[in-house]
């Protein structure tokens, strides 16, 4: 979830096949991560058209972490 985050985030906006090139996801999956990060950690996503943005991270994720999971750099914790 957090690297789909982090991808629409870097961006400002971004379509979904956008969002799956950039994390190496199929679309299905993004889809469905964004969906479980609105509902299960309260992120707050706008849709215009195909693109998305992030409008709040909520009260559950951190902007950095999503950003960190993006380069890798969770993995290596």
């Amino acid at each position: 979830m957090l690297v789909v985050l982090g991808a629409i985030d870097e961006a400002g906006e971004a379509s979904l096949v956008q969002i799956a090139v950039r994390t190496g996801l199929d679309k299905k999956t993004v889809s469905e991560l964004i969906t479980k990060a609105q509902l299960q950690a309260g992120v707050e996503i706008s849709k215009a058209g195909a693109k998305y943005a992030i409008i709040d991270f909520g009260p559950v994720l951190k902007k950095k972490g999503a950003h960190l999971s993006l380069q890798g750099a969770l993995n290596a914790l």
